[in-house]
Protein backbone atom coordinates (compact mmCIF):
# COMPACT_ATOMS: atom_id res chain seq x y z
CA UNK A 1 0.00 0.00 0.00
CA UNK A 2 2.41 2.58 1.00
CA UNK A 3 4.63 1.82 -2.47
CA UNK A 4 1.43 2.53 -3.96
CA UNK A 5 1.14 5.86 -1.89
CA UNK A 6 4.56 7.13 -2.81
CA UNK A 7 4.11 5.84 -6.69
CA UNK A 8 0.95 8.67 -6.80
CA UNK A 9 2.95 11.30 -4.56
CA UNK A 10 6.12 10.93 -6.74
CA UNK A 11 4.42 11.87 -10.58
CA UNK A 12 2.61 14.33 -12.35
CA UNK A 13 -1.17 13.89 -12.28
CA UNK A 14 -1.17 13.75 -16.10
CA UNK A 15 -3.21 11.53 -18.09
CA UNK A 16 -1.44 11.51 -21.75
CA UNK A 17 -3.82 10.84 -24.03
CA UNK A 18 -3.00 7.76 -26.39
CA UNK A 19 -5.15 9.76 -29.66
CA UNK A 20 -4.50 7.57 -32.42
CA UNK A 21 -5.43 3.98 -33.96
CA UNK A 22 -1.90 1.89 -33.04
CA UNK A 23 -0.68 1.83 -29.72
CA UNK A 24 2.95 1.24 -31.46
CA UNK A 25 2.96 4.90 -32.63
CA UNK A 26 3.25 6.21 -28.90
CA UNK A 27 5.93 3.48 -27.85
CA UNK A 28 8.40 6.49 -28.03
CA UNK A 29 5.99 8.86 -25.73
CA UNK A 30 5.54 5.95 -23.33
CA UNK A 31 8.66 4.85 -22.45
CA UNK A 32 9.61 8.67 -21.53
CA UNK A 33 6.59 9.27 -19.84
CA UNK A 34 7.20 6.05 -17.32
CA UNK A 35 7.39 6.94 -14.29
CA UNK A 36 6.83 10.71 -14.65
CA UNK A 37 3.24 10.95 -15.08
CA UNK A 38 -0.11 8.97 -13.37
CA UNK A 39 -1.61 7.47 -16.24
CA UNK A 40 -2.64 7.00 -19.80
CA UNK A 41 -6.28 7.64 -21.65
CA UNK A 42 -7.09 5.29 -24.10
CA UNK A 43 -10.40 6.60 -26.40
CA UNK A 44 -12.71 4.95 -28.57
CA UNK A 45 -10.36 4.87 -31.63
CA UNK A 46 -7.86 2.86 -30.33
CA UNK A 47 -9.75 0.60 -28.32
CA UNK A 48 -11.82 -0.82 -31.99
CA UNK A 49 -8.57 -0.70 -33.67
CA UNK A 50 -6.22 -2.94 -30.98
CA UNK A 51 -9.01 -4.58 -29.13
CA UNK A 52 -9.52 -4.79 -25.33
CA UNK A 53 -6.26 -6.46 -25.38
CA UNK A 54 -4.50 -2.64 -25.20
CA UNK A 55 -5.78 -2.42 -21.15
CA UNK A 56 -4.10 -5.56 -20.68
CA UNK A 57 -0.61 -4.70 -22.76
CA UNK A 58 -0.38 -1.18 -20.65
CA UNK A 59 -1.41 -2.83 -17.83
CA UNK A 60 1.54 -4.82 -18.35
CA UNK A 61 3.51 -2.02 -18.59
CA UNK A 62 2.44 -0.72 -15.26
CA UNK A 63 0.54 1.73 -16.53
CA UNK A 64 -2.61 2.96 -14.67
CA UNK A 65 -4.96 3.00 -17.72
CA UNK A 66 -8.11 5.07 -18.34
CA UNK A 67 -10.31 3.68 -20.89
CA UNK A 68 -12.41 6.57 -22.56
CA UNK A 69 -15.39 4.93 -23.89
CA UNK A 70 -18.44 7.34 -22.44
CA UNK A 71 -21.28 4.26 -22.68
CA UNK A 72 -24.24 5.34 -23.28
CA UNK A 73 -26.83 2.91 -24.10
CA UNK A 74 -29.47 0.91 -21.85
CA UNK A 75 -28.97 -0.08 -18.59
CA UNK A 76 -27.84 -3.41 -18.69
CA UNK A 77 -25.44 -2.88 -21.74
CA UNK A 78 -23.89 -0.33 -19.68
CA UNK A 79 -23.61 -2.62 -16.62
CA UNK A 80 -22.47 -5.43 -18.54
CA UNK A 81 -19.74 -3.32 -20.16
CA UNK A 82 -18.81 -1.58 -17.25
CA UNK A 83 -18.08 -5.26 -15.72
CA UNK A 84 -16.06 -5.86 -18.64
CA UNK A 85 -14.05 -3.57 -18.54
CA UNK A 86 -13.31 -4.15 -15.24
CA UNK A 87 -12.55 -7.30 -15.90
CA UNK A 88 -9.71 -6.53 -18.84
CA UNK A 89 -8.31 -4.62 -16.17
CA UNK A 90 -9.43 -0.85 -16.36
CA UNK A 91 -8.96 1.35 -13.67
CA UNK A 92 -10.85 4.27 -15.10
CA UNK A 93 -14.29 4.51 -17.27
CA UNK A 94 -16.36 7.06 -18.19
CA UNK A 95 -19.92 6.58 -18.57
CA UNK A 96 -22.41 9.20 -20.57
CA UNK A 97 -24.44 10.83 -17.78
CA UNK A 98 -27.03 11.54 -20.49
CA UNK A 99 -27.50 7.38 -20.23
CA UNK A 100 -29.36 8.50 -17.31
CA UNK A 101 -30.27 7.38 -13.67
CA UNK A 102 -31.12 3.84 -14.01
CA UNK A 103 -28.38 2.72 -16.44
CA UNK A 104 -25.70 5.13 -14.15
CA UNK A 105 -27.41 3.33 -11.11
CA UNK A 106 -26.67 -0.11 -12.41
CA UNK A 107 -22.96 0.42 -13.03
CA UNK A 108 -22.32 1.91 -9.68
CA UNK A 109 -24.03 -0.97 -8.20
CA UNK A 110 -21.56 -3.66 -9.38
CA UNK A 111 -20.26 -4.64 -6.33
CA UNK A 112 -16.40 -5.38 -5.84
CA UNK A 113 -14.73 -3.95 -9.01
CA UNK A 114 -12.20 -1.94 -9.11
CA UNK A 115 -12.66 0.48 -12.10
CA UNK A 116 -13.49 3.42 -10.96
CA UNK A 117 -16.44 4.99 -12.96
CA UNK A 118 -16.60 8.83 -14.52
CA UNK A 119 -19.81 10.73 -15.30
CA UNK A 120 -19.64 12.84 -18.66
CA UNK A 121 -21.59 15.79 -19.32
CA UNK A 122 -22.76 17.67 -22.74
CA UNK A 123 -20.04 20.09 -22.31
CA UNK A 124 -17.26 19.63 -24.53
CA UNK A 125 -14.11 21.54 -24.30
CA UNK A 126 -14.11 22.17 -28.02
CA UNK A 127 -17.59 24.23 -26.77
CA UNK A 128 -17.71 27.51 -25.15
CA UNK A 129 -19.92 27.09 -21.91
CA UNK A 130 -22.29 30.26 -21.57
CA UNK A 131 -24.76 29.96 -18.01
CA UNK A 132 -27.38 28.32 -19.34
CA UNK A 133 -24.93 25.16 -20.24
CA UNK A 134 -23.22 25.70 -17.11
CA UNK A 135 -26.25 24.86 -14.76
CA UNK A 136 -27.11 22.23 -17.05
CA UNK A 137 -23.24 20.63 -16.16
CA UNK A 138 -24.20 21.22 -12.90
CA UNK A 139 -27.29 18.86 -12.64
CA UNK A 140 -25.81 16.62 -14.54
CA UNK A 141 -22.97 16.27 -12.08
CA UNK A 142 -24.99 16.24 -9.07
CA UNK A 143 -27.19 13.34 -10.90
CA UNK A 144 -23.77 11.60 -11.34
CA UNK A 145 -22.99 11.73 -7.65
CA UNK A 146 -26.56 10.65 -6.64
CA UNK A 147 -26.37 7.88 -8.65
CA UNK A 148 -22.79 6.74 -6.99
CA UNK A 149 -19.99 7.68 -9.46
CA UNK A 150 -16.56 8.24 -8.41
CA UNK A 151 -16.37 11.44 -10.20
CA UNK A 152 -16.68 13.08 -13.36
CA UNK A 153 -14.35 14.68 -16.81
CA UNK A 154 -14.93 18.51 -15.92
CA UNK A 155 -14.37 21.22 -18.49
CA UNK A 156 -11.99 24.00 -17.08
CA UNK A 157 -14.46 26.64 -16.22
CA UNK A 158 -16.76 24.29 -14.47
CA UNK A 159 -13.83 23.00 -12.21
CA UNK A 160 -14.60 24.94 -8.77
CA UNK A 161 -18.11 24.75 -8.42
CA UNK A 162 -17.88 20.70 -9.84
CA UNK A 163 -15.04 20.31 -6.79
CA UNK A 164 -17.81 20.86 -4.18
CA UNK A 165 -19.84 17.65 -5.67
CA UNK A 166 -16.73 15.77 -6.08
CA UNK A 167 -13.38 15.09 -5.52
CA UNK A 168 -12.26 13.50 -8.37
CA UNK A 169 -12.27 16.26 -10.91
CA UNK A 170 -10.51 15.02 -13.62
CA UNK A 171 -9.91 17.84 -16.78
CA UNK A 172 -9.23 17.75 -20.30
CA UNK A 173 -8.74 21.34 -22.39
CA UNK A 174 -5.41 21.56 -21.08
CA UNK A 175 -2.74 23.87 -22.81
CA UNK A 176 0.82 24.93 -21.92
CA UNK A 177 0.85 29.18 -22.09
CA UNK A 178 2.74 28.78 -25.89
CA UNK A 179 0.69 26.06 -27.13
CA UNK A 180 -1.87 26.05 -29.98
CA UNK A 181 -5.39 25.54 -28.90
CA UNK A 182 -6.57 23.51 -32.06
CA UNK A 183 -10.23 23.03 -31.71
CA UNK A 184 -10.43 24.04 -28.12
CA UNK A 185 -12.02 26.70 -27.03
CA UNK A 186 -12.78 25.72 -23.27
CA UNK A 187 -9.03 25.36 -22.01
CA UNK A 188 -6.66 26.42 -19.08
CA UNK A 189 -3.21 25.71 -18.15
CA UNK A 190 -2.00 22.66 -16.19
CA UNK A 191 -0.54 24.80 -13.14
CA UNK A 192 -4.35 26.69 -12.75
CA UNK A 193 -6.38 23.54 -13.40
CA UNK A 194 -4.70 22.15 -10.66
CA UNK A 195 -4.78 24.91 -8.00
CA UNK A 196 -8.94 25.28 -9.14
CA UNK A 197 -9.25 21.90 -7.76
CA UNK A 198 -8.71 19.57 -10.53
CA UNK A 199 -6.70 15.87 -9.09
CA UNK A 200 -5.69 14.60 -12.63
CA UNK A 201 -5.38 16.38 -15.99
CA UNK A 202 -5.95 14.71 -19.37
CA UNK A 203 -3.49 16.02 -22.13
CA UNK A 204 -2.38 14.88 -25.26
CA UNK A 205 -1.02 17.17 -27.84
CA UNK A 206 0.75 19.36 -25.08
CA UNK A 207 2.43 16.31 -24.04
CA UNK A 208 3.67 15.43 -27.28
CA UNK A 209 4.70 18.59 -28.14
CA UNK A 210 6.61 19.63 -24.87
CA UNK A 211 7.97 16.27 -24.15
CA UNK A 212 11.14 17.62 -22.46
CA UNK A 213 8.86 20.27 -20.77
CA UNK A 214 6.38 18.04 -19.47
CA UNK A 215 8.89 15.66 -17.48
CA UNK A 216 11.24 17.82 -16.43
CA UNK A 217 10.47 21.07 -15.90
CA UNK A 218 6.15 21.43 -15.47
CA UNK A 219 5.66 21.63 -11.70
CA UNK A 220 2.16 20.49 -10.53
Amino acid sequence: MMTSIKLEMSVKPIFFALDGKKLSEFDFYLRKLQNKIYGVKVGLEMFIHEGPSVVKTLKNQGWVVFLDLKLHDIPNTVKEATISADNVGADYLTVHIASKKEALTSASEIKGRNVKLLGVSKALTSHSIDEGTSHEVKKDFLLAKNCGLDGVICPPSEIVETKKIFDLVITPGIRLLNDNLDDQKNVTTPEKAIKMGAKYLVMGRSVKNNLEYITEELDI
